[in-house]
């Protein structure tokens, strides 16, 4: 297993639902990336993600639940657009405890899920640290299995 540690893990934006589509396709268009698409519908929202391009567009599902309230809030307060940038630490939960030493309050913990379309590539824990410069900061704890992220040249077009 691979893990980035003190180091970003990936970039998410967020989209309006509407919009999601368009978004992704551009986002594929310009990166060359290809985005998995992945509905949690116990938590109310779709992403699409790339894991291998460090990826990430999310849009709030139209019944709001506790999770994708903060989703709705934050598309009414500033609109799409990059919304948090996702860091890797080695153990989520000493983490945790060291922003509260600190006095900052880390969100709820969003594990993976059995259904996931990536569930047999990765192990993923994340919690939402804080925000900093008008982004969100994610604890990320991921675990990616050998291969799924290219380093070197193996991730290199010819």
């Amino acid at each position: 297993m691979q893990k980035f540690i003190n180091h970003v893990d990936h970039v998410a934006w967020l989209s309006r639902p509407e919009n999601l589509d368009a978004n992704v396709a551009r986002l594929e268009k310009l990166t060359g990336a290809r985005l998995t698409r992945f509905a949690r519908r116990d938590m109310g929202f779709t992403m699409c993600i790339s894991w291998e391009a460090g990826l990430e567009v999310v849009a709030p599902m139209a019944e709001r639940t506790d999770f994708n309230s903060w989703l709705w809030s934050e598309l009414e307060t500033r609109g799409e657009g990059v919304t948090s940038v996702v860091f890797g630490v080695k153990d989520l939960d000493a983490h945790k405890a060291r922003l509260a030493g600190l006095g900052f309050e880390a969100g709820p913990l969003m594990d993976d899920h059995p259904d996931s379309p990536w569930h047999d590539r990765l192990v993923l824990r994340e919690r939402v640290a804080g925000e900093a410069m008008n982004t969100n900061i994610v604890l990320g704890d991921i675990d990616y299995a050998d291969g799924v992220i290219p380093f070197g040249d193996a991730g290199r077009e010819a």
